[in-house]
């Protein structure tokens, strides 16, 4: 909770427990690394003092092959760590993104419509990595330079207290610099952060939106905006080198004004045989364990700031409640069924804009309904009741006599298959754009909605490994319709919603794939949202019109509208 706050840790905390153990691991590693970088500067001071200057050959054998296995030791030791770091951090990675993915699959519509898909991007690649990077440095970086520091200045106590002393004065000095610091470099890692996510979200609704802005011959203008982001990333990235740059610049100076004071101090007592040679060197070289350390936990500590700079980004992902929850105590469906019953329905009080309110209706199992009504009248919001991804501000929803709000949400939306009118293609071959509707699809179910929808012969004869682009854009508008309805039928759903799914289909086509569906799956319910034309989907067993229905806005009297059947 110190480290990265305290509502950021309830999410955090469970991802970095099952690392409990590696992290301890790499602590140890780092440790035991820093512990024989200790020894080599005291076995220096060996050579030099009891080998080089004493003329004992001997000596000088044993200490330098001495150095030599010290030496291959903390190689192997830095090779271990780093291969183990790499290996433990990089999976903390992908936990991270899968929980922030699983974040954002189970958030509604209205909050999707909400976000940019580059700046969610920003946030799920380069925050992800930064608060990462932090997790496991804190410890295993941290660790070692604390391990290093306090060896470090031992060690100069030892060869020499007074010159001991004198470093010491560095550490207050640069402690209260970085402490006046460290807000504006928490600043300058935020800006460069949004800046990123600003060009992100500019470069991904750029390509996006491609054929909108070349029907548009705004191309010009949309490269001047990802342009002006462009350089405003720029900017930001140049004000933070330069303050790190200036914050470098400090304790560099600082460091070298120490080296030469401890070289004067200390060449006047060897000069004056106060010291050995071999343990000015050696002083020399643990004034480093003093300087390195410190300037690495004080820049873990700025760390920190860029760190929290990131996982404020992306806490607002991991901290976004979704509109709905799934029920603690979950009911299952019956066998068989698809009868779907609105008792008092409202909605859109909430948002301020009221679509609809008491809506009441019965739909059996098995019934074939046309869901009508003029643009904006709501036709939208109640499927999308159906599936759950809103609940209802007043009244019930039913599903063979169950409330939605006992199913759990896979298994509802698993029995309530949803066409939109601009179904997603992804970028794959046919056939695994399919198994996502239900992965245990085999050849010859793929190959029968194919045929149902008229696809089969459009992609030839090795139909199911024909791939498609991101977005499917290498088929018509038509298409991609047709193959986002062959996808869910596959799903083993009871209600099979068409809204305004076809619409993009000529009539014929149209006529003969929705008598297909009627006469394959006429045990199962069936709803068919239509602006208009609806000759062209057969004969319907009821009619639900939105517009009769009517608003808080509109009417306060109960009204009730039950779907003729």
């Amino acid at each position: 909770a110190r480290l990265f706050g305290v509502r950021e840790a309830g999410w955090l905390a469970p991802l970095l427990a099952p690392y409990r153990r590696p992290l301890l691991a790499l602590f140890t590693l780092s440790l035991l690394a820093a512990g024989a970088a200790l020894v080599p500067p005291w076995l220096t001071k060996l050579v030099i003092d009891q080998g080089l200057m004493a003329g004992d050959k001997g000596a000088l054998v044993t200490f330098v092959l001495l150095l030599f296995a010290v030496g291959l030791g903390a190689l192997a030791l830095g090779a271990v760590n780093s291969l183990l770091h790499l290996r433990f951090s990089a999976r903390l990675l992908a936990d991270l993104r899968r929980a922030a993915v699983a974040r954002i699959l189970v958030q509604s519509p209205r909050w999707q419509a909400r976000q940019k898909i580059g700046e969610l991007m920003s946030r799920l690649d380069g925050d992800a990595g930064e608060v990462q990077q932090f997790a496991f440095a804190a410890l295993v970086t941290g660790g070692g330079s604390l391990l290093r520091l306090a060896g470090g200045t031992v060690m100069l106590f030892v060869l020499d207290p007074l010159l001991a002393a004198m470093a010491l004065v560095l550490a207050p000095v640069e402690l209260l610099f970085f402490a006046k610091a460290r807000p504006v470099t928490h600043a300058k890692a935020r800006d460069v952060r949004a800046a990123r996510g600003r060009l992100a979200a500019g470069l991904a609704e750029t390509i996006t939106g491609l054929g909108a802005l070349q029907a548009l011959n705004a191309a010009t203008a949309a490269a001047g905006e990802i342009d002006r982001k462009q350089q405003g990333l720029v900017a930001a990235l140049m004000s933070a080198q330069m303050w790190s740059e200036a914050t470098r610049a400090v304790p560099m100076v600082l460091t070298a004004i120490l080296r030469g004071a401890v070289f004067l101090v200390g060449g006047i007592a060897v000069i004056d045989g106060r010291m050995q040679l071999g343990s000015l060197i050696a002083f020399i070289a643990y004034l480093g364990f003093l300087i390195g350390p410190m300037q690495s936990l004080i820049s873990l500590w700025h760390g920190q700031a860029r760190m929290k700079a990131a996982l404020d980004r992306l806490d607002e992902v991991m901290s976004a409640e979704p509109e709905v929850a799934e029920p603690e105590r979950p009911l299952a469906l019956p066998p068989a069924g698809g009868e779907i019953t609105l008792s008092g329905v409202a909605f859109g009080q909430s948002a301020g804009l009221p679509l609809f309110e008491h809506l009441e209706a019965v739909i059996p199992a098995g019934r074939k309904l046309r869901l009508a009504g003029p643009s904006g009248v709501g036709k939208s919001s109640l499927i999308a009741l159906l599936q759950r991804h809103f609940d209802p501000d007043a009244g019930a929803i039913l599903l063979d006599g169950i409330g939605l709000r006992s199913l759990r949400l896979a298994e509802l939306r698993a029995a309530v298959a949803v066409v939109p009118q601009k179904g997603h293609v992804f970028a794959g071959t046919v056939a695994d754009n399919l198994h996502l509707a239900n992965p245990a699809a085999n050849e010859a179910d793929m190959q029968a909605v194919l045929h149902l929808v008229e696809l089969d012969e459009r992609l030839g004869m090795d139909a199911l490994n024909t791939r498609l682009g991101e977005g499917g854009l290498d088929l018509s508008g038509g298409e991609r319709q047709r193959l986002c309805l062959a996808r869910a039928l596959l799903q083993p759903f009871r209600v099979l919603v068409l809204d305004e799914s076809l619409s993009e289909v000529d009539a014929a086509r149209v006529s003969r794939i929705v008598a297909a569906i009627d006469a394959r799956f006429a045990g199962r319910t069936r709803i068919i949202v239509t602006h208009g034309g609806a000759a062209r989907y057969g004969a319907f067993d009821a009619e639900i019109d939105l517009a009769r229905v009517p608003a808080q806005s509109q009417a306060h009297a109960p009204a009730r509208r039950e779907a003729p059947l």
